[in-house]
Parts: C-alpha cells; sequence; structure tokens
C-alpha cells in the first residue's frame, strides 16, 4: 500500500503493543491525527499484519450519522483469548460508545487484549480527555520529504516530474493530498474534500482561501458578514480540523495547495471581497488582488480611475494584471483609457518588463493623449533607457516635450539623471536648475534631485554630504512619496559612498538593494553586481568578489560595465598568483565600451591595468596609465578619479621611479580629501609617507587599515614599510616587517604578493628566519599553488576545463596550463587519476 511510507514507525509501535497484549499486558492504544494523514490505511496495515500473525482481529465500525457501534448497547462483546480490536473514526462514535470504553480500558491490565482507536486529532479534544490518559497517545506526523516523494511516485506510476513534486510542496506531506496530485480533477477533488470537512464553516474556509494570507480575524469578519466573535470560533473549529494556522488573531491555511485549489472553486467570491475590502479601507494592492481575476465591470472601472496611478508605483502581477485586462476592455474614446495605459506602462517599468513597458508607451502616445498623460509616457521611456545605462536615449526620449530649452519640472528631474550618464555634467546641472523651483511642492522631484545632487557631492568628494542628502531621500521615500527606482537608486548610492568610506555596512545596503535589483534589473542589476565586487575587493573577500563579477558577465549585457568588471578580475587573479588569467581580463576590460555608470569607474579599469603593467615588468606602460589618470584624462570628474585610486597610482609610481608623478598625485589628492572618514585619512597619510619613505608612517596606517578599512591595503603598506626600511640599511626590522607581510598576503591567498615581497627580500640580501614557514616543496600536492588547487578541487569533481573557466571567471588557456604544472608536480598522467586519487590525497 503506497500509502504506508514513511509509517514504519507507527506500525513497529503497534506490533509491539499487540505482542506484550499476546502476552497477558493488553492495553489502549489511541492513534490520533489531522485529516488526510492516513489514520485508516495504518490501521488496516496493522489488523492484516495481526491476522498474518495468528491473532484473533476484530474491526469495530462506527456507523453514521448516529455514531453508534457494537458497544453502544452497553454490553461489551465477549473478546477471548489473545485479539486485537480496531475502532476507526473515533471521533465520530456516540457517547454510550465512549462509556464502554471507558469501562474497557479499566479492564484491560492483565489481559491479552488490545484496543486499537483512530481519530481526527483536534476534534472535541474535552471528550476523549480521559481516554486520552488511559491510553498510549501516538500522534501520526506528515510525511517527511522521502516518504512524499514514494507516495508520488507510487500513484502515478514513475519517477515524478519538477512540477509535480513543486506541487506536492504544498500538500505538508499529506498522504490523501499527495495521491490526488496527478489527477486531472484535482482542484475539485482537493476543493470539495476541504469543505466537506468543514462542514457548516465552509464559507468561512472558502473567504480566508481567497484573501491575502496571512489575513486577520477582523479581516475575514469583514468579508465574511459576520461578527468577529462568530468568526474566531469558527476558525478555532477549522484549526482544530487542521485546516487552519491561526496565531495572534493571524489566520491561514495550512496547506497551499488546498489554499490554491479551494481558493479556485470560490472565484465567485472575489468580486464581494473586493468590495469589501475596499470599504473597511484595505491596502488597494489587497483589492486588485482580488479584482484581477474578476471581470472588469463600471465598479472595477470607476476604483481603478483612483487607485490606478497609486497601484503602478507598488506593482505586483496581480495589479499587472488588471490594469492590462482594464486596458484591453475599454472601447477607444473612453476618458480612463489614456490614464490607464499610463498607469499599465509605469508598472510593466517597475516590475522589471522594460521592453514591454517601452511598447505599451509608444504604442499610447501614438493614440495621442492628453498632456499629462503625454508626459508620464515620455517618463517611462525616458526612465526604461537610464535602466539601461543609456543616457543619450534617456535625453532623446524627452525632446518632443522641450520647449523653448525647457522641459516640465519632473522630466527635468529625469533629465538630470540622463545628463549623468551621458557624463553631461554641465547639462545635468542645467537640468537640476529647471527643476529645482517645483521640489518645494513636489515631493517625488525633491527625490529625484537629492539622488542627483548625491552623485554630485561624491564626485567631488564631499561624502558626509552625500549621506546627508540620502538620509533625507529615505525620509522622503518612507512618508511622502513611493519610487522604486529612486528607492534603488538612493541604495546604490548609499553604497558606493560606504564603500568609499571602507563602511562594512555596505555589505548590508548591498542585500537589502538586491530583491528590488533583480526585479527592476538591466543596468541597475550589473551596477549592483559592480558596487559590491568593488566593496568586496576592499575588504579582501575575493572569492565573493568573483561571484558578483560572474553574475555580471553571465548577463545578456553589462551595460557598459565590462570595462571595470573585468578589470576587477585582473586585479584578483593578479594577486592570486594568475598572471595569464590577469592579462586576459585586463585585454577584455580594454576592449568593453563603456557607457552609463560605467564611466564613472573608468580610473578602476585604469589602474588595474597599470597594477597588472607593474607586475609583468612593463614600467614603462604602467607609469602611461597612472600619467592618464593624473593628467585629467580618465573618468568624468578628475578629483573623483585622482581620489578613488589615489593610493594604487601613487604605489606604481613609486615602484617605477616617478617620484615626481607620485608628488603630483599627492598634491591633487589632497584638495579632494576631506578626512571624514578613516578610509580617507588613511589614504593620504599612506601616500604621504609613501612618497617621503617614512616606514613609521607606513606601519602606522597598516595597522590603522587592518583594523578599520582593508586587509589588502594594509598588507601593501607593511610591504612599502619594509622595503623603506631595507633600503635605508635597517635589515632586522625589514626581515620582520618583510615576514608580516608576507604573512598577511597568505592570509589573502595574494600568491602573486607573497613572491614578490619574497624576491625583494632576497634582492636586499635578506633571509627568512628559522620561524618563518617553510619553502612550498617541488612534488606532491603541497606543491600546488592556491590557484593550481582549486582548479584541481574543480576537476576532481567531473567539470571540464572550459567549465572550471566559467567557475572561476578565467580563460580556458589558464586552466589548461594550471591542470598541466598539477599533473606535473602531482606525478599523474591524466585527468582521470586526478579524479581517482583527490579524496585520498595527503
Amino acid at each position: 500500500m503506497v500509502e504506508l511510507a514513511g509509517r514504519g514507525g507507527s506500525l513497529r509501535l503497534l506490533a509491539d503493543a499487540a505482542a506484550a497484549a499476546r502476552e497477558g499486558r493488553g492495553g489502549l492504544v489511541m492513534v490520533r491525527a489531522d485529516p488526510g494523514l492516513g489514520v485508516t490505511a495504518v490501521l488496516d496495515a496493522h489488523l492484516a499484519a495481526m491476522r498474518d500473525a495468528g491473532l484473533r482481529t476484530h474491526r469495530i465500525p462506527v456507523l453514521p450519522p448516529s455514531g453508534r457501534t457494537a458497544l453502544s448497547a452497553g454490553r461489551p462483546p465477549d473478546w477471548s483469548g489473545p485479539a486485537v480490536v480496531v475502532i476507526d473514526d473515533l471521533h465520530r462514535v456516540d457517547d454510550a460508545t465512549l462509556l464502554a470504553l471507558h469501562g474497557i480500558a479499566d479492564e484491560l491490565t492483565g489481559r491479552a487484549l488490545l484496543i486499537v482507536t483512530g481519530r481526527h486529532r483536534g476534534a472535541s479534544p474535552e471528550r476523549f480527555a480521559r481516554l486520552d490518559r488511559d491510553a498510549v497517545v501516538h500522534d501520526l506526523p506528515p510525511l517527511d520529504d522521502d516518504a512524499a516523494h514514494a507516495v508520488l511516485a507510487a500513484s502515478i506510476g514513475g519517477d515524478p516530474p519538477e512540477a509535480l513534486l513543486q506541487l506536492a510542496a504544498g500538500a505538508g506531506g499529506n498522504p490523501w493530498l499527495l495521491t490526488r496530485l496527478a489527477d486531472e480533477h484535482r482542484t475539485t477533488a482537493v476543493a470539495t474534500w476541504a469543505t466537506e470537512l468543514a462542514g457548516g464553516d465552509a464559507a468561512l474556509l472558502r473567504f480566508a482561501a481567497v484573501l491575502d494570507e496571512p489575513t486577520s480575524v477582523d479581516e475575514l469578519a469583514d468579508v465574511a458578514g459576520a461578527a468577529p466573535v462568530e468568526v474566531l470560533a469558527g476558525v478555532g473549529r477549522l484549526a482544530t480540523l487542521g485546516l487552519v494556522v491561526a496565531e495572534a488573531g493571524q489566520v491561514r491555511l495550512r496547506h497551499p495547495l488546498v489554499r490554491e485549489d479551494v481558493a479556485t472553486n470560490s472565484a465567485g467570491l472575489r468580486a464581494p471581497v473586493a468590495r469589501a475590502l475596499a470599504t473597511r479601507g484595505a491596502a488597494p494592492e489587497a483589492v486588485a488582488g482580488q479584482l484581477a481575476r474578476t471581470p472588469v465591470d463600471a465598479w472595477t472601472a470607476a476604483w481603478l480611475d483612483e487607485h490606478a496611478d497609486g497601484l503602478a508605483l507598488r506593482p505586483t502581477p496581480h495589479v499587472v494584471e488588471l490594469l492590462r485586462r482594464a486596458v484591453s476592455r475599454l472601447p477607444q474614446g473612453n476618458s480612463r483609457l489614456h490614464p490607464l495605459r499610463a498607469a499599465l506602462a509605469e508598472a510593466l517599468l517597475w516590475s522589471g518588463r522594460a521592453d514591454d513597458a517601452r511598447l505599451t508607451a509608444t504604442t499610447s502616445l501614438a493614440a495621442r493623449p492628453d498632456p499629462a498623460t503625454r508626459q508620464r509616457l515620455r517618463a517611462v521611456l525616458a526612465l526604461a533607457a537610464i535602466c539601461e545605462m543609456d543616457g543619450a536615449a534617456a535625453s532623446a526620449a524627452l525632446d518632443p516635450e522641450r520647449h523653448d530649452g525647457e522641459l516640465p519640472a519632473r522630466l527635468a528631474a529625469i533629465d538630470a539623471y540622463a545628463r549623468l550618464l551621458a557624463a553631461d555634467l554641465e547639462g545635468a546641472s542645467w537640468a537640476i536648475a529647471q527643476a529645482a523651483p517645483a521640489a518645494a511642492h513636489d515631493p517625488l522631484v525633491e527625490v529625484y534631485l537629492l539622488n542627483v545632487q548625491a552623485v554630485g557631492r561624491c564626485l567631488t568628494r564631499d561624502l558626509t554630504g552625500a549621506l546627508e542628502l540620502l538620509d533625507r531621500v529615505d525620509a522622503l521615500l518612507d512618508v511622502a512619496v513611493h519610487d522604486r527606482g529612486q528607492w534603488l537608486m538612493s541604495r546604490l548610492m548609499r553604497a558606493v559612498v560606504q564603500d568609499l568610506r571602507h563602511d562594512p555596512a555596505v555589505f548590508d545596503t548591498v542585500a537589502e538593494a538586491r530583491p528590488m535589483a533583480r526585479l527592476i534589473g538591466r543596468g541597475l542589476l550589473a551596477w549592483l553586481h559592480t558596487i559590491a565586487a568593488l566593496a568586496s575587493c576592499n575588504d579582501g573577500r575575493w572569492e565573493r568578489a568573483m561571484d558578483e563579477i560572474s553574475a555580471a558577465v553571465a548577463m545578456d549585457d553589462q551595460y557598459g560595465l565590462g570595462g571595470p568588471l573585468h578589470g576587477l578580475a585582473s586585479w584578483i587573479l593578479l594577486h592570486r598568483g594568475d598572471i595569464p588569467g590577469a592579462r586576459l581580463h585586463d585585454e577584455l576590460a580594454g576592449q568593453a565600451p563603456g557607457r552609463g555608470v560605467a564611466m564613472f569607474y573608468e580610473q578602476i579599469t585604469v589602474v588595474c591595468s597599470a597594477q597588472v603593467a607593474d607586475a609583468v615588468g612593463d614600467q614603462e606602460r604602467a607609469l602611461a596609465l597612472v600619467r592618464s589618470v593624473s593628467d585629467g584624462g580618465v573618468g568624468v570628474h578628475h578629483g573623483h578619479a585622482v581620489a578613488g585610486v589615489c593610493a594604487a597610482l601613487v604605489r606604481v609610481a613609486v615602484r617605477g621611479g616617478d617620484r615626481e608623478l607620485a608628488a603630483t598625485l599627492v598634491e591633487q589628492l589632497k584638495p579632494w580629501n576631506s578626512g571624514g572618514s578613516n578610509a580617507e585619512r588613511g589614504t593620504l597619510a599612506y601616500c604621504q609617507g609613501l612618497l617621503d619613505g617614512d616606514a613609521d608612517v607606513l606601519l602606522d596606517i597598516a595597522g590603522e587599515f587592518a583594523g578599520t578599512v582593508s586587509p589588502m591595503f594594509a598588507a601593501r603598506a607593511t610591504e612599502d614599510a619594509a622595503m623603506v626600511l631595507a633600503t635605508s640599511g635597517r635589515s632586522a626590522r625589514a626581515r620582520t616587517t618583510y615576514q608580516a607581510a608576507i604573512d598577511a598576503y597568505r592570509a589573502l591567498s595574494a600568491t602573486h604578493a607573497v613572491r614578490r615581497a619574497e624576491a625583494e627580500m632576497r634582492s636586499f640580501g635578506l633571509r627568512r628566519g628559522a620561524t618563518e614557514p617553510r619553502r612550498r616543496p617541488k612534488h606532491g600536492w603541497d606543491a600546488l599553488t592556491a590557484a593550481e588547487y582549486r582548479v584541481v578541487e574543480l576537476v576532481a569533481q567531473g567539470l571540464t576545463n572550459r567549465e572550471v573557466a566559467e567557475r572561476l571567471v578565467v580563460s580556458v588557456r589558464t586552466v589548461d596550463s594550471h591542470v598541466s604544472r598539477a599533473l606535473a608536480k602531482l606525478g599523474y598522467s591524466s585527468r582521470v587519476e586526478i579524479a581517482l586519487k583527490f579524496e585520498h590525497r595527503e
């Protein structure tokens, strides 16, 4: 019997009780469960097993509707000899049967008789309190995942498909529901089962099913037209049947599958429920959720006329569907049609369906709507382009609304963003000036302008001022206006500022923004990945950074951010010691066209390229790249470009022997370094210390960076201090300082930096102390570098070289070379040998 999957423990308990009864130690077992969990199947299986074991068995039926049984007359049957008696559906029996059982239970001690009863757990528990005290009570649990899978497979005669497994998750381990999943009439069958079980509370169950979960007792009372006390009692009865869960005044159906099927069979309730919700002042989204599955009638059209604009800013799938159906129903010429089309376009945009939003807006504009609606549609087109980091297209979408060069305030605020994305700072300032007068009475315009101005503060390195503006944005978004795009923009900008300040809160901000970025998608999601990758790099979390880079590179379009993304990948691979991989990503970074917000990250791409050039000994190219930043040829704002990467630039310049260039960079940094954070103060001190060759300053900064800024920057400052000490002849201190740098690099798996620091030590005639780590052996597992070991680990898992390359975001050629070197060090002849011996490595 397939229903008995997962019931082995229950059957063993009953078999043990029967064995005790056979030896004269009889008793009463009460098997309890919610409806559908298979009590009857367990009792039937137990009876069959006992018959096979040679015991006498008796099954006492409960007669509907009276509940009478063979015990109702008060005369117990003559059950002689070892025997098992089963009474199922005990919750239906009459009082006479219960009284008879009380008497029998008192006499079971010393008899060779086992009585097994089964009942619904929550049905009138007070009636069965005495029997529960006298009995061994066994509560039948829902099936676990493995047992549910077995029941499902047996019911369909094969391995269940994924779609059926997803449905099974909503059955909550209920065997009865699981065996109905493949039934073509499942919805009707499940709804009928649940409503018949609910009895007089079936209507309440239906209302609970169609409302959003969890719902409240008060809300149920409003839509059901009943008093709250009556609803509370009904909810209690449904809970005892295992149909609903009620906690702290909140109600939900226990099984999502039951909720779905009962709601489907209660579609006629949705219109009156929607009106009841609207009357009680429920959130428009809740009303729209009901109306989306009802015909669009006059009441719905009138209600939408009032609420469509607000719904468009908080779109759910039901909101989009309701607006779409309303637009398709209204005839041409209806005064409500054009505003509803604009609301639909906005809802599509903020649901992440930018292409559909653009098509809807374009089609609606062709119908020549009124000026206010036309401007909303133009805004949709511009915002869709901004989401794709195409500032020029966004401005072009607004051009038809320009009169004498000026735009209405809301469009001007959007145009400010478009100008920024096109790196037109002067045009952005002009657009801000156009929109600014309206900000005093239009909170949405104020939010737009505050976010744009925060970008400006960030460019001029007024990071404290940027955060103050973003705090004002948050306050307005909390109380005065709702705009998903501006909310996400404020979170992204806050993360940028936090990263520039090396504030660990950046990771919380990124996590908060990620769901909305995924929903809206496109360029804003690529930007979030870039912010998160950069912050992870700065914090020494290289695996996390590579995950972010991989996610962005896997997108169909990187929206101009390929340059900084590949640049960061080259920087990580460089420090891991994968020079070929670093050079490949450096090449890809140089080939990636930049647009939109990527223009503000151009210096990241350049400085990563300079460090790769420095690492491979191409000092001429490294210094030329540094000069391009210093000369103002990189980024949209010279101060922003220099300040963001000055520490790395100065280091390349000093190591390349161009101290004049380093001095120029330090002077360029000073006006843009406000000293408003540990990161800013430390960066300026580090650059000055590096330029002055002051080992004490560098070591002080290394200590501060290790605790508050970046472990990688701390390791670099330590290495730089060691070089200054070695150059000045302070060998003993230089040796210990180099070792501290090497230890810090090792903790970060910065293989290349370790090798470079070791080479520097040797060049100054320094040798490691006796306590230093031993050199890497030439053969065996310990001979593998961190990069080689990671590749071997993935090969052992069965990945091809191309799959390994995709996982690590490196070239296939790089993986090939890692595999070849690993085979040579291990003395193996093939990838198969790696896979076979990896688990037993020493």
